[in-house]
């Protein structure tokens, strides 16, 4: 699930915003927490479908507490939630989750940190992404391929082809 929360009334800076929801890993103690600038993702996992109930509703609880402790509201544009599964058989458990009596819709597929995430963790809307991005990129290339500076276009294979190509790979 993705919740993004916004102030009531006002608009922090980023830096400000950070200190003003650090503590929201504290108040939920049944999920994992993924925070990165202003995206917030809760992880919840289990393998039965009463337990994930159970823990889903828990996290929503404590959710919606910190949310009204700090008088923050949630953007309901940019909150989804997903089902990740492997089995290819049977189809995703998915909950009806409403939080803060908005309910969150499910998507099979969301952009996390610029990759391409798909509810059956597959690669390929990740891959075809990719593939249109070095297109465009192959493209400027392309373009400047008159220039004779090596060093320039070094500079420019790597800012704009190579460093897509790297993005998301743990070395």
């Amino acid at each position: 699930m993705i919740a993004h929360g916004v102030p009531k009334g006002s608009i922090l800076g980023p830096f400000l915003f950070l200190v003003y929801i650090n503590d929201l890993p504290l108040n939920i103690r049944e999920a994992k927490l993924v925070l990165y600038a202003n995206d917030k993702n809760i992880l919840v996992s289990g393998k039965y479908k009463e337990a994930l109930q159970v823990q889903l509703s828990s996290v929503k609880k404590q959710l919606e507490v910190w949310f009204l402790k700090n008088d923050l509201i949630i953007n309901i544009t940019k909150r989804v939630a997903m089902s990740l599964h492997l089995c290819q058989s049977k189809p995703p458990y998915k909950q009806h989750i409403l939080l803060q009596n908005n309910e969150i819709a499910y998507m099979t597929e969301v952009t996390f940190l610029g990759m391409c995430i798909t509810e059956n963790l597959s690669w390929q809307s990740h891959i075809c992404s990719l593939c249109h991005s070095l297109s465009k990129t192959y493209y400027i290339i392309k373009s400047l391929k008159n220039i004779r500076n090596n060093h320039m276009l070094s500079n420019i294979y790597f800012a704009c082809f190579q460093s897509q190509l790297r993005y998301g790979i743990i070395c």
